[in-house]
């Protein structure tokens, strides 16, 4: 399976940015990159070209909204660690209150 981009951090706009705000991310950074002629540069304006074209679409951004929902949700559990394993995890098994 793909690994997941984050268009919105791509870009660097939250994900209920105006579509504005969307604009005006994608040419600050692709101004700045077209600055650059380096093959680094060249391969980010690529992806910033690729966030901007389904976020600049209600109907793809709608798409894309759905499964950025759905990946947040599937990797919630991954990422942040409820309160008891988080004492669990820091004082070990002496903690478990079971």
């Amino acid at each position: 399976m793909a690994k997941f981009r984050d268009l919105y951090r791509v870009l660097g706009v939250p994900p209920r940015s105006h579509f504005r705000d969307i604009e005006d991310s994608y040419w600050e950074q692709a101004h700045a990159l077209r600055l650059q002629p380096t093959r680094r540069a060249a391969q980010r304006l690529k992806v910033i070209n690729e966030a901007y074209e389904v976020l600049a679409s209600p109907h793809r951004r709608a798409e894309y909204d759905a499964r950025w929902r759905q990946n947040a949700r599937a990797t919630d559990g991954e990422r942040r660690p409820g309160m008891m394993q988080t004492f669990v995890m820091l004082l070990g098994k002496a903690f478990r209150p079971d």
